[in-house]
C-alpha cells in the first residue's frame, strides 16, 4: 500500500511540474492572458469577421482593412455572416487556421466570448472595431457612442426649439445601438416639449431596413405629421424610416429622421433633402488604422501596452475617436476621399505619404452620387 502511495505522489508531481512548465512557456500579459505572440520575419497573417457586407458602414471599415493589409504586406483572411452562429463559425475557422492577430467589429461580441479567450490561448492577438470589449480582447477603437447621440440629438433638438414627438428604432442584442439611444431616452424625459411616442426593437429574420420601413409607417398611420422624428440607432434604421415618410407623402419639413454611421448612400440621402435629415459621422478609416497600428506595434514590433510608442496604456483599454454631426449645410461632396468629411484628421490633405492617401487596395472609399431610392 505504501508503494502505491509514494507511486501516486511521484505521478501528482510529475504532472504538476509539466503543467507548470507549459503554463509558463508563455508569458503571460497584464490582463492575466498570454500575451499576442511577435511575428517580427515572415507573413503577418490577419483575420477580419464582419457581420454584413451590404451595411454601408462594414463597407467602409472592410475598404480600409484591405487598404492597411496591403500596404503592410500582410495576409488578410475574412468571414462574416449576419447570425451569430456564423461569426462563431468563421472565427473557430481562424483561430483553427492559428491566424497571429482577428478583428472583431461592429456586431455582438457576447456569442464570442469564450472564443476570445479560446484565441489568447494560442496566443492570437483579438482586437475590437467599433463594439462591446470582452475579456481577452487587446482593446477597442470606437467613438464615445452615448455622447456622439447625445452630440446628434442636441442639434436635432435646438433646431426643432426643443418641442418634438419622436419615436426610436434600436438594436438591443447590439451593444453600441442601445448605448446610443438610452441616453437620449433620459434628455427626452427631463425636457417638457419633448415626447417619446414609440420604441421599436430590430429582432428576427426580416431585413432591418424592412423592419423600421414598417415601424415607422405604423406610427404615421396612427400620429400622421404630429409625429416629428424618427431616431434610428444606426443609419440603416433611418433610410428605412425615410423611404416609409416619402410614401406616406410627408417631407423633411414635417417629419424626419436620424442616423448614426455615415457614407455615401446617407449623404446622398441628405444631400437631397429627402426626410433622412441628420447624421452623426464616424470616422471608421481611423478606427481601422489605428487597430492595425496597434497591432504592428505589439506583434511585429514587440512593444506592450504602456511602452514608448504603443498608443494603449494597458491591456482592455478603448482608444476613442471623435465624429461630427451632418446635415445638408456641410454633407461632405461626393467624388471626393471619405476622409476629406473629416478635414483629414487635421493633416495636410496633399501630403502623399499620410496614411489616408493611400493608393493601395484601390485607395480610399470616395463618396459617390448615386440616387436614393
Amino acid at each position: 500500500m505504501k508503494k502505491y502511495y509514494v507511486l501516486y505522489l511521484v505521478l501528482c508531481l510529475f504532472f504538476s511540474t509539466v503543467f507548470s512548465l507549459n503554463l509558463f512557456a508563455q508569458e503571460l500579459a497584464t490582463d492575466g492572458y498570454p500575451v499576442p505572440r511577435v511575428v517580427d520575419n515572415g507573413q503577418f497573417v490577419v483575420g477580419w469577421v464582419y457581420a454584413d457586407l451590404t451595411t454601408e458602414s462594414i463597407i467602409r471599415n472592410y475598404k480600409q482593412v484591405q487598404i492597411e493589409a496591403e500596404h503592410r504586406g500582410w495576409k488578410l483572411v475574412q468571414g462574416g455572416g449576419i447570425m451569430d452562429d456564423e461569426h462563431r463559425n468563421v472565427m473557430q475557422n481562424f483561430i483553427a487556421q492559428d491566424v497571429d492577430a482577428i478583428i472583431v467589429g461592429n456586431m455582438s461580441t457576447l456569442p464570442l466570448k469564450d472564443l476570445y479567450i479560446k484565441a489568447r490561448n494560442k496566443g492570437i492577438g483579438v482586437y475590437n472595431v467599433d463594439t462591446q470589449l470582452q475579456p481577452g480582447a487587446v482593446a477597442n477603437v470606437t467613438q464615445p457612442n452615448g455622447l456622439a447621440a447625445l452630440k446628434l440629438f442636441y442639434k436635432v433638438c435646438e433646431d426643432m426649439l426643443w418641442e418634438a414627438r419622436i419615436a426610436i428604432i434600436t438594436v438591443p442584442h447590439v451593444q453600441v445601438n442601445v448605448e446610443r439611444t438610452e441616453p437620449i431616452k433620459g434628455i427626452i424625459k427631463v425636457y417638457p416639449g419633448l415626447e417619446l411616442v414609440g420604441e421599436e426593437f430590430i429582432a428576427g429574420d426580416m431585413p432591418a431596413r424592412q423592419q423600421a420601413f414598417n415601424y415607422a409607417n405604423t406610427w404615421i398611420q396612427k400620429f400622421g405629421d404630429d409625429l416629428d422624428i424618427i431616431i434610428g440607432s444606426w443609419d440603416g434604421a433611418a433610410v428605412g424610416a425615410a423611404n416609409a415618410i416619402r410614401q406616406a407623402g410627408y417631407d423633411s419639413s414635417e417629419i424626419f429622421s436620424t442616423g448614426i454611421d455615415g457614407g455615401n448612400e446617407t449623404w446622398t440621402f441628405i444631400r437631397q433633402g429627402t426626410p433622412f435629415k441628420y447624421n452623426f459621422a464616424q470616422p471608421f478609416e481611423l478606427y481601422q488604422h489605428d487597430t492595425f497600428e496597434l497591432i504592428e506595434q505589439i506583434q511585429v514590433r514587440g512593444l506592450q501596452p504602456g511602452d514608448d510608442g504603443c498608443i494603449i496604456s494597458r491591456y482592455g483599454e478603448t482608444i476613442y475617436r471623435e465624429g461630427h454631426v451632418v446635415t445638408q449645410s456641410n454633407v461632405p461632396d461626393s467624388g471626393v476621399s471619405v476622409h476629406a468629411a473629416f478635414d483629414f484628421y487635421g493633416g495636410d490633405p496633399d501630403d502623399p505619404d499620410a496614411w489616408y492617401n493611400w493608393q493601395d487596395a484601390g485607395g480610399p472609399y470616395l463618396i459617390g452620387t448615386e440616387i436614393a431610392q
